[in-house]
């Protein structure tokens, strides 16, 4: 909407003068909302004060003393927590709304505290060497706790991880480039469990409306852990038809969940990883007889692959 758009309802009535006094600045831009930018900045600097804090045990670790360190770092955890319980609102199923402006970087910050102190704990004493598995798998019940009760999707991800973790499932860019991810390919079949576990709770919670702006989180790493675990599969020689119907079952899910919720991303999961299983089944069964058709596979592929982009991602848009 332009100024004179605004002008002429007015005109006609259909906006009285005085919400015409209230929306004019913002469309003439007068005046301008920083609420991503100024959130942004309070989340990097929640992200720079924690890794500041590790950062300074790591370097001084002789100096400042280990029940030093860690009481202040408990202190400001148990801080942190005091003030999100004392100040939070009841449970709902819905959206919430946080009750002060930085309520939701508090949640945070508490949260990467306790992370930072069972890390330093852990680091220094070794108290949970024999359980560190149980230790996680504490850590995931009570961020995804936190999340639920105080209603915050980055608190979600951090339980979903551990949870992930207590597994033994964890994946980064460096294990992608050594290969490490592929020497550990024994954990492709739980890999695919768990992935398929998380979009199963994320369905049936968005069913039950329990917090259904969560599922978009869920459906992420779930699939995106079912499809890594089907690939280190297919890789790995194993009865490889297995593993591509799974990697295209993976992608029918991926394209009905991308059309229920408008998202590109979701639809370029699925044809990423249905090329990958489409080119591995090719190339065994039939390049390998026709080398030369390869070239032409590749571009008509990357010819694909720009049509999609093309056509599909002004259609989809993720829903808020």
């Amino acid at each position: 909407m332009d100024i004179n758009t605004l002008e002429e309802l007015r005109d006609k009535q259909l906006v009285s003068q005085d919400q015409f006094d209230k929306f004019e600045p913002v469309i003439s831009g007068k005046v301008v909302s920083l609420f991503y930018e100024l959130r942004t900045l309070l989340y990097l600097g929640v992200l720079l004060f924690t890794s500041g804090v590790g950062i300074l045990i790591y370097e001084n670790i002789g100096e400042l003393g280990h029940i030093i360190s860690i009481g202040l770092l408990s202190l400001v955890t148990l801080a942190c927590f005091w003030f999100v319980v004392s100040k939070g609102v009841p449970f709902s199923k819905d959206r919430v709304k946080p009750p002060t402006p930085y309520y939701d970087y508090i949640v945070l910050l508490g949260s990467l505290l306790f992370i930072s102190v069972q890390g330093y704990l852990q680091f220094q004493y070794q108290i949970l060497d024999e359980n560190l598995g149980w230790s996680t798998l504490i850590s995931a019940v009570i961020f995804l706790t936190v999340a639920y009760r105080y209603d915050h999707i980055g608190v979600l991800s951090l339980g979903i991880t551990a949870l992930g973790s207590f597994f033994s499932l964890s994946l980064s860019p460096q294990k992608w480039y050594s290969g490490e991810f592929f020497e550990t390919a024994n954990l492709h079949v739980t890999a695919i469990y768990f992935g398929a576990a998380l979009c199963a709770i994320a369905m049936a919670l968005d069913w039950k409306s329990i917090k259904k702006h969560f599922t978009f989180t869920y459906i992420n790493f779930g699939l995106l852990v079912f499809f890594v675990g089907a690939a280190a599969g297919l890789f790995e020689g194993f009865i490889y038809g297995i593993y591509i119907l799974l990697i295209y079952g993976g992608c029918a899910f991926a394209v009905f969940y991308a059309n229920r919720e408008r998202s590109f991303l979701f639809l370029l999961y699925a044809f990423v990883f249905a090329y990958i299983a489409t080119t591995y089944f090719l190339a065994d069964l039939v390049f390998s007889d026709a080398p030369e058709l390869i070239f032409y596979y590749s571009i008509i592929s990357c010819g694909g692959f720009v049509y999609f982009i093309i056509s599909y991602k002004k259609f989809f848009k993720r829903k808020e």
